[in-house]
Formats: C-alpha cells, structure tokens, sequence
C-alpha cells in the first residue's frame, strides 16, 4: 500500500494556485459537504474552532473520499500537538504566529522522524494506515506539507530567514492578526499592512516557497492571486452558512 500524494504540496512546488476553504464549524458533516466543492484543499481549523482530536480525525476520516487535502491548523506550535496530528492522518499542517526562523526549526524537527528530528516512534497509527503502508516511516516528510504564519511585525521582518528553514512550504499572511498587531484592528487593507503583506510574498517567493492568504472577499482574494499568492483561503463554512441565512431572511423581509 502507498500513500496517497500531497496535490496540495505538489501544486505549492510548482507554483500553481490552489483556492481553499476554511472549515470552522468543528463537523465532520459540514466538511464532508465543503469538500466536495472541489477546493483545492480544506482547512480543519483547530486555533479558533471548538475542534479536538477527535473532531479533527473525524474530518480527515470523511476527507479521505474527495482530492481536495486536508490541512491542519493547530493551535499552537507545541510538539506534542503536531505529533497527535500526524499520527491520526494530518500530513498539511497550518501553525500559528511563527515569528523566527529557529521557531520554524523546531516545528520541522518535531513533524520529523530522528535522526532529523524529534518526531515519537509508533509502528501502527492512522498515518501509515495501521502498519499498512510499506517503508511510511523513512518516507513521512515526503507528503508532509508545513504552512506556517506571518502574523506580527517581528514575522513580517524575519519572513526571508523563516522562508529559507528547509522544510517549510508555505509563509502564509494571517491579516487579521496582522492588522490588529500593526495597529490596524480590523483593517487589513491599511496601506502600511498591505506593504507588509507584500514584503512576505517576496521573500517566500525569493527563498522558492510558496505564500498563502486568508482572503474571504473575492477582490481581494483575485488581487491576492494576480500578485503571486498560491494558497489563498476564499471563504468558510461558517460564513458561507451565516451570510446565506442572513441573505435568505432579508429576501423575505418587507
């Protein structure tokens, strides 16, 4: 048996764009139906969403009929959380408020089996199907996608040491932690988190990694595509759910 191929991953190494939702409703259910949109890939949030280990393995479970992929977003980036991920399925993982190149090191080193890293040893867990999956261990980083976020100041100015750690994939801009750590709370667009926000894509794309972006509006997540962005979140369940039932209601309204 082999393990299926990160399409998220090879499109990140290659340059071409992948659109994405978010899912923050902590229901298998709800991203069963988000990934059959045909997103390119689907984020189980576990940061901001009521989502456990548990809740999270479910949604890979059901993740595991569709080609979109399944990327992880952990609270934190604590190395116990990123094994349990791993070893239940996650192989794309989203970690939080990465401000230094030495913290991206550490988070390589914990998805990483030793000698590389510090990743613990199980012979047979959700991850290598049960033991199914010839040579799993040697081979894990393969498949494994790291996106790591850009989302204070002192990010912004370590973004082309982060980009050059090897094993990150992806610099992905949270603007709304960026905005609000940049004075700019809610406003995003503000001029001076916009040139922020370019100056990350730049340096990933000088280091040859790829660059992300939460962009729930579509112009600003078209804009976000034209400058170079390649995994760019246009929406979630949750606000798909509560601006389509605002919108119902209001159509009834007099």
């Amino acid at each position: 048996m082999q393990e299926r191929r990160n399409t998220l991953k090879a499109a990140m190494a290659a340059g071409r764009a992948h659109i994405g939702i978010w899912c923050s409703l902590a229901s298998a259910l709800t991203t069963e139906i988000v990934a059959g949109s045909g997103a390119g890939w689907v984020l189980i949030d576990g940061e901001h969403s009521p989502n456990h280990l548990r809740s999270i393995m479910a949604q890979l479970q059901v993740m595991g009929g569709f080609d979109s992929e399944a990327v992880v977003r952990l609270p934190c980036d604590d190395a116990n959380l990123i094994k349990q991920a791993l070893d239940i399925g996650a192989r794309s993982l989203m970690i939080p408020n990465v401000r230094t190149a030495e913290q991206a090191r550490t988070i390589v080193a914990a998805m990483t089996y030793a000698p590389g890293g510090v990743r613990g040893f199980s012979v047979g867990h959700r991850a290598n199907a049960f033991g199914r999956i010839a040579g799993y261990h040697g081979n894990a980083r393969a498949q494994q996608l790291l996106a790591v976020q850009i989302e204070d100041e002192t990010g912004v100015a370590n973004a082309a040491e982060i980009a050059a750690v090897d094993g990150v994939d992806v610099l992905f801009v949270g603007p709304g932690d960026l905005s609000t750590n940049m004075g700019a709370m809610g406003n995003p667009g503000a001029a001076h988190v916009q040139e922020a926000i370019s100056s990350v894509r730049k340096a990933a794309t000088s280091a040859g990694k790829a660059s992300g972006i939460l962009a729930p509006v579509k112009a600003d997540a078209d804009r976000y595509l034209a400058d170079g962005f390649t995994m760019v979140a246009v929406g979630s369940d949750l606000g798909l759910l509560a601006r389509g039932s605002d919108a119902l209601v209001a159509s009834f309204s007099h």
